[in-house]
C-alpha cells in the first residue's frame, strides 16, 4: 500500500477523551448509559477502551462478550499495527481476567497484526502490550514471548532499553529465568542496571 492509498490518521478530539472518561465513570452506576456513551465515541482508540471498561463492569457473560467483541472491532478499525494492538490490549485484559476462551484466538490475531509493523521499536511496544495482560498465564504468554524476545534482541536505543527493563522486572515475578534471558547480553545502562538491581533485590527478600 502506498502512502497515497493510506487513510489519514483520525484526529483525536476532546470529545473522544471526555467520552472515554464519562463511560468509565458511568460504568460504576449506570451500565446502560455507559454503553451508549462508549458506542458514541468517534475515534476507534477511545471507543475501544471505553467499551472494554464498560464490559469489565458487566456481570452477564453473554452481554459482556458482545461488548468485548465491539471493543475489538473498534481496535481493528485503526490502520497502524501498533495502535491496533495497544488499543486491543484493553479488551484482552478483561477477557483474560474473566477466563474468556477466546483470549488465545485474539492473541493470535494481534500477533499477526503487529508482525506487519516495520518499525522495530513500535513492534516491540505492541508486543509488550500483548504480553502485559497475560503475564500470569504461561500458556498465553508463551504465544507472544518468542516474537517479543526476538524483536528486543534486534532493537536498540534508550526507548527499547526502557521497555526491555520494565518487562524484565515484571516478568521476574512469574518467570525469573525468562527475565534474565531477556536481559542477557544487553548493554549496561541506567535502565538495565536498575532492572538487574530490582530483580536481585526481590530475590534476596524472598530468601529472608
Amino acid at each position: 500500500m502506498t502512502g497515497a492509498d493510506k487513510r489519514p490518521a483520525e484526529r483525536i478530539t476532546r470529545e473522544d477523551v471526555e467520552g472515554r472518561r464519562e463511560a468509565e465513570v458511568l460504568a460504576r452506576t449506570d451500565l446502560r448509559r455507559a454503553l451508549l456513551v462508549a458506542r458514541a465515541i468517534r475515534h476507534p482508540w477511545y471507543r475501544c477502551q471505553a467499551l472494554a471498561s464498560v464490559a469489565e463492569a458487566m456481570s452477564a457473560p453473554q452481554v459482556r462478550d458482545a461488548v468485548l467483541a465491539e471493543a475489538i472491532e473498534a481496535a481493528f478499525a485503526q490502520d497502524e499495527p501498533n495502535r491496533i494492538v495497544c488499543a486491543a490490549s484493553w479488551p484482552l485484559r478483561v477477557m483474560v481476567a474473566r477466563g474468556h476462551a477466546g483470549s488465545a484466538r485474539l492473541i493470535g490475531r494481534l500477533l499477526e497484526a503487529i508482525a506487519k509493523e516495520a518499525h522495530g521499536l513500535r513492534r516491540l511496544d505492541g508486543l509488550a502490550a500483548i504480553i502485559g495482560p497475560v503475564l500470569e498465564f504461561p500458556d498465553l504468554r508463551a504465544k507472544a514471548w518468542p516474537a517479543f524476545l526476538a524483536t528486543a534482541r534486534a532493537s536498540t536505543g534508550w526507548r527499547t532499553e526502557r521497555i526491555v527493563s520494565w518487562m524484565s522486572v515484571v516478568l521476574a515475578e512469574v518467570d525469573k529465568a525468562a527475565a534474565l534471558q531477556l536481559l542477557a547480553g544487553r548493554s549496561v545502562n541506567r535502565f538495565t542496571s536498575k532492572a538487574r538491581v530490582a530483580i536481585a533485590s526481590r530475590e534476596s527478600k524472598r530468601r529472608v
